[in-house]
């Protein structure tokens, strides 16, 4: 997880997509809502462009993925979860229906409890997230009923 989530993805002269370790580019955190963005994936030109004013100090974070990426993704490639991804996650389970009973199996409560008592940042916290990122995400968009048995 550590080297998928320090990898980038960029467009080489050939036209192939090359995952690339480029030091520095990895200090930057992500925020859904940042004005601020890389640029040059297609071109090779690495480059984070300022959205907004950068005070002195001020810490820059730049926007992982697109409006389109999901927290199934995001847990991927990253290792966190967005709250921010919500529309992103609504689009995955309309995409892939058939994920819909399996996420049925348990109650939402159900998971939202255990994922309360879990260690924070643990792998079971991770997975536990997602699981709950997405039974919410089915239920905001009204796909697929209620969850489990009480």
């Amino acid at each position: 997880w550590l080297v998928q989530s320090r990898v980038l993805t960029v467009q080489g002269a050939d036209g192939r997509g090359h995952k690339l370790l480029i030091p520095w580019l990895d200090m930057f955190n992500h925020r859904a809502s940042s004005p601020h963005r890389l640029a040059g994936r297609t071109d090779g030109m690495l480059r984070v462009l300022a959205g907004a004013p950068v005070g002195a100090g001020e810490q820059v974070e730049i926007v992982y993925g697109t409006s389109g990426t999901s927290n199934a993704e995001f847990l991927g490639h990253y290792g966190f979860l967005d709250p921010a991804a919500a529309a992103a996650d609504e689009a995955l389970l309309r995409a892939h229906p058939h994920a819909r009973p399996l996420l049925k199996q348990t109650a939402l409560a159900d998971d939202e409890a255990v994922l309360a008592a879990t260690e924070p940042g643990s792998h079971e916290a991770l997975a536990l997230g997602l699981r709950v990122a997405l039974k919410r995400a089915m239920a905001r968009s009204g796909v697929g009923g209620g969850f489990g048995r009480r």
